[in-house]
This record gives structure tokens, sequence and C-alpha cells, in this order.
């Protein structure tokens, strides 16, 4: 079913997911790494980032409940809306989002 999907930079999702499963680890993207320089293009300029795993935030959390709009997703202050409206984009078909999620 996915076998058209390209890994980005050698990253095979199946892959990193068993890897994490077997250490107990929890996953942390080397090419996406938890600093101000993943998140900004010309330097931090909304004061200081608190990376955060959603677990952190709540105790039982989920990315959307009872289905996805496109009305869900919002830009915030980092100034990334080319994310956001590639976002809600797949939104408006769930399909598209099961097979990126």
């Amino acid at each position: 079913m996915f076998s058209s999907v390209k890994a980005f930079e050698g990253q095979h999702y199946s892959t990193l997911k068993r890897q994490c499963l077997q250490s107990g680890a929890l996953f942390e993207d080397p090419l996406f790494p938890a600093v101000d320089d993943s998140l900004f293009y010309l330097g931090n300029r909304i004061g200081r980032v608190h990376w955060k795993r959603p677990a952190e935030l709540c105790d039982d959390p989920h990315l959307f409940v009872d289905g996805i709009s496109a009305h869900d997703l919002h830009q915030g202050q980092l100034g990334n809306c080319w994310f956001v409206a590639a976002c809600t984009s797949l939104a408006s078909r769930e399909s598209l989002w099961q097979k990126v999620s």
C-alpha cells in the first residue's frame, strides 16, 4: 500500500518506530532537533521556546478528537504559515491525513 512512500534522508518510519519500541526511548529527530534553529529561518524573534512532548501538556493527549477539520489548524507565533497551509489541505481529505499521521 505504501510502496511509493519515499524515505526522507534515509529515515524509514517503520524502522524508527521499531527501534524506539525496542529501546524504550522516545524518538528524537536528528534532522529536526529541539533547538531554535529548527524553527526560525532568520533567528528567534519571539523569545524563549519551551519544547514539550504532548504528555507534558496533559494526561491524555490527542492530536484530534472526533475527526479533523481544516478549521482545527491555526498559525501561531512561529510564522509557520506554509506548514499550517499544508496541514489544512491534508485535513480537508482525511484519507490523506491518515497517510502522514
